[in-house]
């Protein structure tokens, strides 16, 4: 067979059963592209090889076989022929049988009857090579029609904004990122000053706008939400190209702009420069990433369990569940994971305080997105962090937590010490900000996560949405230290026209938001929430805050001990016991449990104390444990104990 035929052939084939799926789905999630900071090179490097170069190798085989043995050659294309055919039907045959991992035979036999037929029917072989035009549609599709055409062709529009050319007044904006208002809170509503100071002391000093709501569930588009003053609307992509007016162009002639923007693109590159990471770093990141989602797309759920969850666009693909027994194991790939496991938010903070300690003819604006303290859960509140490998989301499934509520509970714990830290970081950014008493400030998040088993982390409904909905809103006005608390119906739309009103401007479009103070009091205000711009559902104002209200009262007993005392039995904390000679120097805790049956609690003791509790669960067909402790600076010890029934204790070897 020559190689054109052959090319042709394989390529039409290809086309259909990886790269149409593969495409269709990028197409859809355009911002998985802009978060990693990809290229208009990457892009297309990405488009044309994964399309073209796979079928050309395989063409390449077969007409290198063939000129040392023609039938040698015709065999091998007979081969690829049947799996890539076989790999065109298993998508439909999983669902047809119910996602049995059956249905990989069952293509495997449909890909050889294809072959069959392809090697005795010339109509076949014909209706092939009309097919060899998918490829050139379905690039077509992603890089013309699909919103990936918006990256292809990036602009600094914005320009034309008429912001002010000289302003007085310092402006520092800080949106945290999946940050629950009821974390914050204590069981009377206000905020916990024992374990976040430094957000108790912003509401000391600020207005805390103790209703406001998040417009939409997804970062990609509640960040652009906060920056433009505008809803976000469906397949925009967070870049100044689709939101050239925003925050950065509306002041870029008047300040100095220092902007740590980790997920959007909203400030032009004239004003910001290029904080993309290298191009090996680029493609790395996207050969892992998309090697995830081809397997999510063809394999059925039986063979598609223990994958990472595809559903987190701009975080990577993170822990995946294994029919109830929660992945832990080395089956799981995790370099994804560790990729956020080395972003770093304190840098972001440092970018921030020193840009506060510079002096400028113009006066500065500060705008940090923090990563904080969204997951990957690996930072203790003074900041040390710890291993995360195999541990990203504990009793996550692909698009809802499927553990056991005490398990989700842990994974909570996990997040208010990350949340601690993050409130370390607002502190010393309070500090900085000492000696700008004309400044303005707003402090709020995107968003925020639920922590209930059997509930998605974060796509809002109506049984989340007291988690997801609320967020922090805190503002600090010009020559204003006195704190009050405010019931106003505020969204976070209103956070740029709240920012332009304090700095004296007037936004030259015409924006969804408006300044907070001008918001009504009004419990019966319809909060609408969105998903990447599309409508998810709306509900009175009071009903949002009656289930955040629920929220936190379900928090309360959990924190009642402390945050490292969440677990079955807080009554044995403190209980002498035996730790032996095991040193450990991360305070995440694991191990097997042969022999226990899953459910059964844990006591671990550090340094001759027990300092927390836990379960067991069932993980790769063992039952192990694991737990979060505190650790000392000298070296610590530790031992797991069995709890029996009558409250005694069995060391666990």
């Amino acid at each position: 067979m020559s190689f054109l035929r052959a090319a042709l052939h394989l390529g039409g084939l290809w086309a259909l059963a990886f790269a149409q799926p593969l495409f269709e789905l990028l197409g859809r999630n355009a911002e998985f592209f802009v978060a990693r900071g990809s290229t208009t090179g990457d892009i297309l490097l990405l488009a044309f090889g994964y399309t073209l170069v796979p079928p050309l190798v395989g063409a390449g085989v077969v007409w290198g076989l063939g000129l040392v043995r023609p039938a040698v050659g015709w065999v091998a294309m007979l081969v690829l022929v049947g799996l890539l055919v076989a790999a065109l039907a298993l998508p439909p045959l999983g669902d047809l049988l119910g996602g049995s991992s059956v249905s990989v035979l069952v293509a495997l036999l449909v890909g050889a009857g294809a072959a069959v037929l392809y090697a005795r029917a010339a109509a076949l072989r014909s209706f092939l090579t009309v097919l060899s035009v998918a490829p050139a549609v379905v690039l077509l599709l992603f890089l013309v029609v699909s919103p990936v055409r918006g990256l292809l062709f990036p602009s600094d529009a914005g320009g034309a904004v008429a912001g002010p050319a000289r302003s007085t007044t310092p402006i520092v904006q800080v949106v945290f990122d999946e940050l629950p208002l009821a974390t914050l809170m204590d069981g009377d509503g206000r905020i916990d000053a024992d374990r976040f100071p430094n957000f108790a002391r912003l509401a000391g000093e600020s207005t805390w706008y103790r209703n406001a709501t998040t417009v939409n569930d997804l970062t990609a588009s509640a960040v652009p939400a906060q920056l433009t003053g505008e809803r976000p609307q469906p397949n925009e992509l967070p870049t100044v190209r689709d939101h050239p007016r925003n925050l950065f162009t509306l002041f870029e002639r008047s300040h100095q702009l220092t902007v740590v923007e980790p997920i959007t693109a909203l400030c032009p590159e004239r004003l910001c420069g290029s904080t993309r990471p290298g191009t090996g770093d680029r493609l790395q990141s996207l050969g892992s990433d998309l090697e995830l989602v081809v397997q999510h797309l063809l394999l059925p759920d039986d063979l598609r369990n223990g994958l990472p969850a595809v559903d987190r666009v701009w975080e990577g693909f993170e822990a995946g569940s294994v029919d109830g027994e929660l992945t832990r194991g080395a089956n799981l790939r995790r370099d994804v994971l560790a990729r956020l496991g080395r972003d770093d938010p304190t840098a972001g903070f440092e970018r921030a305080i020193a840009a506060l300690g510079r002096a400028g003819s113009r006066p500065p604006l500060v705008f940090v997105h923090s990563t904080l303290p969204h997951g990957p859960w690996r930072y203790l509140p003074d900041g040390r962090t710890y291993d995360i490998e195999g541990r990203g989301y504990p009793g996550l499934g692909t698009d809802r937590w499927i553990g056991p509520q005490w398990q989700v509970d842990q994974s909570f714990q996990r997040h208010v010490l990350q949340t601690q830290y993050a409130d370390r970081l607002l502190g010393r950014l309070l500090d900085a900000l000492r000696t700008y008493d004309d400044a303005v400030l707003v402090v709020t998040a995107d968003h925020g996560a639920s922590f209930v088993t059997g509930q998605p982390r974060r796509p809002a409904n109506a049984a989340n949405i007291g988690a997801i909905a609320p967020v922090p809103f805190f503002v600090r006005l010009p020559g204003r230290r006195s704190g009050k608390v405010d019931d106003r119906a505020v969204r976070t739309i209103d956070v740029l026209p709240t920012i332009a009103d304090a700095a004296g401007v007037r936004l030259p479009w015409r924006a969804d938001g408006m300044p907070a103070d001008r918001r009504p009091v009004d419990p019966g205000a319809e909060i609408d929430m969105a998903h990447a711009g599309e409508p998810v559902l709306t509900e009175p104002l009071s009903t949002v805050t009656a289930k955040r209200d629920q929220r936190d009262e379900a928090e309360v007993p959990l924190l009642r001990d402390g945050v490292w005392a969440i677990g079955p039995r807080p009554d044995l904390l403190g209980r002498r016991v035996a730790t032996g000679t095991r040193r450990v120097t991360d305070p995440f805790v694991s191990g097997r449990a042969d022999g226990v049956a899953p459910g059964t609690a844990i006591a671990v003791g550090v340094n001759g104390r027990v300092v927390a509790t836990t379960r067991t669960y069932r993980d790769d067909g063992r039952t192990v444990y694991d737990a979060l402790v505190p650790l000392h600076d000298r070296p610590n010890t530790v031992a797991a104990f069995v709890v029996l029934p009558g409250g005694g204790l069995r060391e666990l070897h």
